[in-house]
């Protein structure tokens, strides 16, 4: 009866999650609204959402709004804060906000920072707070010279200028507000809201700063944040934090528990290049002490729980080549087996396969799991896969060895027709009889699988992937198109293009296989991207071939916005009118880029 029950409700149709917006009206309509917010300043506040969400006719308009919102707010920090939709308003304009607004929030919420530090919607107030202010006193040069691309240029948006006398007084918040948090630790580091608070308190000093936009709740993931260059006054106060931690008789505990377990992560990736010999005893401390090393082929009971086990792969992530090497010796080696069809540890595997830096513990983890491949694509966790793959490829050992176990897991190492295809077989990550028997039922699109593309494009920058490109050449057309004209597979061409171990002669090998097609990809999102991706790498002889198929299609590719853009790109309506002129204006495109070679490959630093 429960199975019949459970069938039911996955053939119903689930319901929409509500938006913030849409939950806002519907407190709206309701007397009491949770806080002391009366109702016209409620309504105010969602009208604000409501603006928010919409384009300003000018800069200029838009920061006389978000001026009004807090002069509205005067007097009103706290009981704002404290109300869900005042709190995202704030929240969403201190980015904006000047620093005398910012001291006159800072001063509000100080009165009462205990029970704000606790408090679900105030905490979030404070957080921004700490954040944008440790932005701004701590501005890096890269980011200041970070040039606009064109996507940013069309955002309409504000750039709030930092006075070089207004730099200390952004930095005393954060180290006041800081103090206050830390000195409270052991209340704090229980408390759900204020234990992230700590935590962003902690990334901030360590250089970790995150400024994503507060519309966005997604924070990023601490690892890919690149490291600002901080004062001293943040790095000191940092470690006296951390000493202060690490020396707290309930350390040992701290693993276990989801909070704290994530403080201690934020912990590790913020002190990683501030304090090596530091990050080291807490890496020590937490695999030595708080749990148990595996013994008589048992897992050690890090393995035990989700918050664990995410602060193990935190310690991979920083830990230097001695300390990854005992990480690995003292809980996975022997136990790969249990751990590659666990679906709680699978992360762990692709987190030790991800950081691993040395070829002799790679060869080591390999030999353990090549025997494993089956297994682990029969459990569907082929994440593994791809970070055996990646890891191969970065470290440069075990590819041949890697290519064969995937073959022959594939089931396509039984006859050199079957070999040709390995592209079809990895991409869908689908056996080899699998295929025939979709192919019986006339299904020839075959879905194309993230993880068989991401392992396809790894070989494809292996030393010798002569059979991943004969396999690919070796397909017909209407199989090509489908593969990369889907978002997956699509990178495939990107990968193929970009790989220093692929030679010219297979490269015109697949444009020529793809003559007659070009409008079809030129009319295709993905595919679009694929022609232009070609085009960069072919000789004018090709070029010319490409352009004269998009010639004869007249308008049509003026029918698809991907279509639109290639016509305008590569300049069809010229080429139609005068090809000599086309040709001419190639090589001052060429010349141009050439001249500004040392610009446009400059590569962009992401704040």
């Amino acid at each position: 009866m429960a199975d019949i029950r459970a069938c039911d409700d996955r053939g119903k149709k689930r319901k929409k999650k509500r938006s913030n917006m849409q939950m806002a009206k519907k407190f709206a309509r309701r007397r009491n609204h949770g806080t002391d917010l009366d109702t016209e300043t409620y309504q105010y506040m969602v009208r604000i959402l409501e603006l928010m969400r919409e384009d300003f006719p000018s800069v200029e308009e838009k920061l006389m709004f978000i001026n009004n919102v807090y002069e509205q707010s005067v007097g009103h920090e706290v009981e704002y804060s404290k109300n869900q939709v005042g709190s995202r308003v704030l929240e969403s304009l201190l980015k904006y906000a000047s620093l005398e607004t910012i001291q006159r929030f800072t001063d509000a919420l100080s009165s009462s920072m205990r029970p704000i530090s606790s408090d679900r919607f105030a905490s979030h107030v404070l957080e921004k707070i700490i954040v944008v202010c440790a932005d701004r006193g701590n501005k890096s040069k890269s980011i200041l010279e970070t040039p606009k691309s064109k996507e940013t240029e069309n955002v309409q948006d504000i750039v709030i200028d930092v006075k070089e006398s207004e730099v200390k007084l952004y930095n005393d918040i954060v180290i006041k507000l800081s103090k206050y948090l830390i000195n409270n630790l052991e209340e704090f580091v229980w408390d759900t809201y204020a234990n992230h608070l700590l935590r962003t308190v902690v990334e901030c000093l360590g250089g970790l700063i995150d400024t994503s936009d507060g519309q966005n709740r997604t924070k990023q993931m601490l690892h890919v944040i690149e490291r600002r260059e901080i004062i001293q006054e943040y790095k000191d106060f940092l470690i006296d934090a951390c000493n202060r931690l690490y020396n707290w008789p309930q350390f040992l505990e701290f693993g276990r528990d989801e909070l704290t377990s994530g403080l201690l992560q934020s912990i590790l990736y913020s002190l990683k290049d501030i304090d090596k010999k530091l990050t080291k005893s807490f890496m020590k401390k937490i695999t030595k002490e708080c749990f148990s090393s595996k013994e008589d082929g048992k897992l050690s009971n890090i393995f035990d729980c989700e918050s664990s086990i995410r602060l193990l792969e935190a310690c991979l992530a920083v830990a230097k080549s001695k300390s990854f090497d005992h990480i690995y010796e003292e809980y996975f080696k022997g136990n790969l087996k249990n751990l590659c069809t666990t679906q709680g540890t699978i992360f762990s595997i692709q987190k030790l396969l991800d950081h691993c830096e040395s070829k002799e513990t790679f060869e080591q983890i390999f030999e353990e799991i090549e025997s494993l491949f089956l297994d682990i694509l029969q459990a569907s966790y082929t994440g593994i896969l791809v970070s055996v793959a990646n890891a191969s490829k970065r470290l440069q050992t075990k590819q041949g060895a890697y290519i064969t176990m995937i073959i022959k897991m594939l089931g396509c190492d039984t006859s050199e027709e079957k070999q040709y295809q390995i592209i079809r077989c990895i991409s869908t990550l689908k056996k080899q009889n699998e295929l025939e028997s979709l192919k019986k039922e006339d299904q020839t699109e075959l879905p194309v699988h993230l993880h068989g593309s991401l392992i396809v494009q790894a070989v494809l920058n292996f030393n010798k992937p002569i059979k991943i490109v004969n396999s690919l050449l070796a397909l017909n057309n209407e199989q090509l198109l489908n593969l990369i004209s889907n978002p997956k597979g699509s990178h495939i061409v990107d990968a193929f293009m970009d790989s220093k171990y692929i030679g010219e002669k297979s490269r015109e090998k697949l444009a020529k296989k793809l003559q007659g097609c070009w409008v079809q990809l030129a009319q295709s999102t993905h595919g679009s991207r694929c022609l232009d991706k070609i085009w960069i790498w072919s000789h004018q002889k090709q070029r010319m071939f490409i352009m004269e198929e998009l010639a004869a299609a007249g308008e049509i590719l003026r029918a698809s916005k991907s279509g639109k853009i290639i016509l305008n790109k590569l300049n069809v309506p010229l080429f139609v009118r005068n090809k000599k002129d086309w040709t001419e204006s190639q090589g001052k495109e060429g010349k141009m880029k050439a001249l500004f070679a040392d610009i446009i490959k400059k590569p962009i630093t992401q704040s």
